[in-house]
């Protein structure tokens, strides 16, 4: 099944670096260009620069490797002495309640999804895959993780958080820990020997490992560090982890949009929206009216399948139900489907079937930052066997 290693990584020098807050940033999807602008101008060495460099074209790519060099020569960033996993845990707050996240860091083979080992659950789009190779390509690193969850049914590996909580962080701040784990390696490697691995978020990076990994073993005729990928992993049932619901906002829908919804599906009106574990219930709102209806498949499914016989409308999807709504009070959409988020136990009947859902189907919160812990190939080629 999975492999999963330790690596030697490489993380900020505390020496130099007084608080890592001002100097990671989330992972390069979900920062917009002004965010961008002002993780650049808050830290000299802030992550961004490797994560989601300034520029155009190739001089990008060439600027964050020079930057990522540059940092390793003057201590900015220094690797581990020994092969380590990295622990990490992160307090945040959902709907007025404080959670705890906790997962850890550690390099996966990159194995063919026809394999049924590494599992992906949603579709991905072409862009993002070219400008992720290309980072790749010339950093040689992989600057944030990919996410991905397993299933510790029995509860495994509690004992092993518990011993890394009496070791001392590498950072800590009232908002996080990290730890780097240089023992009881052999015992967090053979939990993975029997379990498979789900992508909770990072679809793109892990396609573009993939075929990073194809065109490098072909290259030297062997497998190296490239052959694997740094992913932050989790517990599905006791990691802290939160799946949050991605509602569809359309506009440019036809005339008889609403007539084939109708039947396609039997519409209630109600005034009421409930955000629940229901997976089968959807809400239909225009300005000034709601129904709900039910689903025979998963709710994404089911509507994805209507809404593949239009083409004549743009799509935009919001994790907040008050955004959603409203995008449609404000006039420029037409209307708004909310849905009900899937469970990880449906997520995962799902995927081990080989089944894929629609296109930003799940939004898993919170996400891992970059700059937490990197993992350079060149820095960890003399420890791939």
């Amino acid at each position: 099944m999975a492999e999963v290693k330790p690596f030697i990584g490489l993380t900020y020098n505390r020496d130099m670096i007084d608080r890592l807050e001002d100097v990671i940033s989330p992972p390069y999807d979900i920062i917009s260009p002004e965010l961008q602008r002002n993780l650049y101008s808050k830290h000299p060495y802030n992550i961004v620069r490797l994560e989601l460099p300034l520029g155009e074209d190739e001089k990008k790519y060439i600027d964050a490797d020079k930057t990522l060099r540059l940092w390793i020569e003057n201590k900015i960033l220094v690797p581990s002495k020994k092969p380590s996993y990295y622990f990490y845990e992160e307090k945040y707050t959902l709907e007025g309640k404080e959670r705890v996240l906790e997962g850890f860091f550690g390099i996966v083979k990159v194995e063919s999804f026809e394999k049924r080992v590494i599992l992906p659950h949603e579709f991905t789009f072409p862009k993002p895959k070219e400008d992720r190779f290309n980072l790749l390509r010339y950093t040689r690193s992989n600057v944030s993780p990919i996410l991905g969850i397993y299933f510790d049914e029995a509860g495994i590996g509690r004992e092993i958080w518990e011993y890394v909580k009496l070791k001392e962080p590498l950072f800590s701040s009232d908002r996080f820990k990290i730890w780097a784990v240089d023992d009881r390696l052999e015992d967090i490697t053979n939990f993975f020997r029997d379990r498979i691995v789900l992508i909770a978020d990072g679809h793109h990076r892990y396609e573009t490992a993939l075929r990073y990994r194809e065109l490098m073993e072909v290259k030297f005729g062997k497998p190296g560090p490239y052959s694997y990928v740094m992913m932050f992993l989790v517990d599905a049932y006791s990691g802290g982890l939160s799946l949050l619901p991605t509602h569809r906002v359309l506009k440019g829908v036809s005339k008889d949009f609403e007539n084939m919804l109708k039947a396609s599906f039997s519409l209630e009106k109600t005034d009421l929206i409930e955000i629940t574990q229901d997976e089968h219930l959807v809400y239909y709102y225009k300005r000034g009216e709601l129904f709900k209806f039910r689903t025979e498949k998963l709710n994404v499914i089911s509507l994805h399948e209507f809404l593949d016989s239009f083409d004549d409308f743009s799509i935009t999807y919001s994790h907040s139900l008050e955004e959603a709504i409203s995008l449609v009070d404000g006039g420029n959409y037409d209307l708004a489907f909310i849905v009900n988020p899937p469970s990880m136990d449906t997520l995962r009947n799902i995927v081990e079937r080989g089944d894929r859902l629609p296109q930003k189907t799940t939004y898993f919160y919170p996400k891992i930052g970059a700059g937490l812990v990197i993992y350079n190939h060149n820095l960890n080629n003399g420890e791939m066997r």
